[in-house]
């Protein structure tokens, strides 16, 4: 209890929590740099959309299963420690994308690579604000940063597209590779020594916990319906920016639109800042209002509503388009509230691994999404050609899952003092 005592919440603890919050913004943008450089990457390589979409979404089918791992990595060698090959993982991932090849293999491999070093990074900022900080503080931190990673999807999207326009895609991923280099070198010299309460922390839980009953817990979270379920309405309201803001959005405005890419990644920029301004807003509401399932079904209806009006109106004004991107983008903002549901569900000894469940299950989901999408648009291609029909058919997928979002919804079923059915009055 002395060592509790002892916490302070001075310069060091935002020292060590903003160094692995610059972290999360940088591999935020790596993830999101394959959806303005798509076009670049299908000339250079001859591939096919359904080739280009398995390559980059390779990210997602490592960084998805190792959240699982990635919490207890820092429960026993801490923050540095881990986060320091982390950075080294992505900047050597941007590096092996540019290796001279006739396939998409490096891509891929740099993918991969990524993905490996960026499933530490939401996970080490949130740990360094639980080791450093007092609970009081720890849910502004947990938006902040993810209002941190949403301004790295935004520098992935219009200043990107320029820069790319300007120097290439391959000297555009060897920037990033050395921002990379940076950031690591900020880590190893920023984050401050572990912490003596957490020194002893740590030593009790690796003496004292043993492997299965860690197990035990995560076992307990997968056997749980109500995970899967909390986990797939999740991934359906994070599809618009899975599918849209990460990947195809870009690709689909220029050619819908007529306009060019840097333009482009403007407009798909504000389905990033709906989502960067409704987080926090959403998260308030949901505290105060306590209807976690209204709130979850109302963003599945208005984001499917709005999406089907920006792929089926005739709509060519820009500033429409992004408007309609943007109220998207807050409409599927409750996303974040699944991730306290998911403790609602579960014991309370297993909350980091019933979040891990969740956030696992929308990267996975979100993976496997992608690669459909690309495979549609192989389709329409073949039928069509590259035509704004062929993307509005395959993304007419994304109002189809907020359906089943819905539907879903009506199914959670929530532990604590909560109506269990959908209110909309109270």
């Amino acid at each position: 209890m002395k060592l509790k005592h002892e916490r302070k919440n001075g310069g060091l603890a935002w020292l060590a929590w903003a160094v692995a919050a610059l972290f999360y913004l940088y591999e935020y943008l790596v993830r999101v740099a394959p959806s303005v450089m798509g076009h670049e990457l299908a000339v250079e390589f001859s591939a096919s959309t359904a080739a280009l979409a398995a390559a980059c979404s390779s990210y997602y089918f490592v960084y998805s299963p190792l959240q699982l791992f990635a919490g207890a990595l820092f429960d026993r060698f801490g923050g540095k420690a881990v986060l320091i090959p982390a950075s080294i993982l992505v900047s050597a991932g941007c590096l092996f994308s540019i290796i001279p090849a006739h396939s998409l293999v490096c891509i891929t491999i740099g993918r991969i690579l990524a993905g490996v070093g960026s499933s530490c990074a939401f996970i080490g900022v949130m740990y360094l604000a639980a080791v450093w900080f007092q609970n009081n503080r720890l849910s502004f931190l947990s938006g902040f940063a993810t209002s941190l990673g949403i301004c790295g999807a935004l520098l992935g999207e219009a200043p990107l597209a320029l820069l790319i326009d300007k120097t290439g895609w391959k000297m555009s991923m060897a920037l990033m590779a050395i921002i990379g280099i940076v950031v690591t070198i900020i880590i190893t010299m920023g984050i401050p020594q572990t912490p003596r309460w957490e020194q002893s922390k740590r030593t009790a839980i690796s003496d004292k916990l043993a492997f299965k009953h860690l197990l035990s817990g995560l076992l307990s979270v997968c056997k749980n319906k109500q995970t899967w379920l909390i986990g797939i309405v999740a991934s359906c309201l994070y599809m618009p920016v899975v599918a849209f803001g990460d990947l195809w959005g870009v690709q689909y405005a220029q050619i819908s639109l007529g306009i060019t890419k840097t333009h482009a990644a403007k407009v798909v920029s504000m389905l990033y800042i709906g989502w960067l301004v409704g987080s926090p807003l959403i998260g308030l509401l949901s505290d105060v209002l306590k209807r976690k399932k209204s709130l979850l079904f109302l963003g599945c209806f208005f984001s499917m509503i709005l999406f089907l009006v920006i792929l089926l109106c005739p709509i060519k004004s820009t500033f429409t388009i992004g408007t309609l991107l943007f109220a998207a983008g807050v409409c599927s903002c409750p996303e974040v509230i699944c991730f306290v549901a998911s403790l609602d569900v579960n014991m309370s000894n297993a909350k980091g691994s019933a979040i891990a469940v969740v956030n696992m299950i929308v990267m996975l989901v979100g993976g496997a999404f992608q690669f459909i999408v690309g495979w549609l648009l192989d389709r329409g291609e073949a039928a069509h050609g590259i035509a704004a029909e062929s993307f509005r058919n395959a993304l007419m997928t994304m109002p189809l899952l907020m359906l089943i979002g819905m539907i879903l919804t009506l199914f959670i079923r929530l532990k604590r003092k909560e109506p269990e059915h959908i209110n909309f009055t109270s």
